[in-house]
């Protein structure tokens, strides 16, 4: 009885496969003094990516290049969302759709606390990779044994 409740569960169980973000860009761009506009591009796949899958802001964090340490976390709310134009006949076929997701918000950076000669660098974190982009390299965790 156990044996056959393990293979309907085996048999049930279904992998998770995500495939939305195919790219993406920080920009900083000074505003005045120790303000700045922190933008987040996000490029999502139209047609293979899940409606559920845009969210509604990215939480990024700053931190210093020197030791790690975080500076600060950042919540940039989705500001706009347009369809990317293929300007290239082969980009164009109709297996592409790309939407340019706009995450951006104005921060302050004072100089009093952001001094360090090593500098600072943002990330942001979210699964999953595109595994049907065929010009990167990467094995996909759900066909891959390991």
């Amino acid at each position: 009885m156990r044996k056959l409740l393990l293979v309907l569960l085996c048999l049930v169980a279904l992998p998770l496969i995500s495939s939305h973000i195919v790219g993406g860009e920080f920009e900083l761009l000074h505003v005045n003094g120790s303000t700045y506009r922190l933008n987040l591009i996000i490029y999502f796949d139209r047609l293979n990516g899940a409606v559920g899958a845009r969210d509604q802001a990215a939480t990024v964090t700053i931190f210093r290049k020197r030791d790690n340490a975080v500076m600060q976390n950042i919540t940039l709310p989705l500001s706009n969302s347009n369809e990317v134009s293929y300007t290239q006949p082969e980009c164009s076929s109709g297996e592409l759709g790309t939407d340019r997701l706009l995450y951006t918000s104005l921060i302050s950076l004072p100089a009093s606390q952001y001094n360090d000669s090593e500098g600072y660098y943002v990330s942001w974190q979210r699964c999953c990779r595109n595994y049907s982009i065929v010009n990167i390299f990467s094995d996909d965790p759900a066909t891959s044994s390991g």
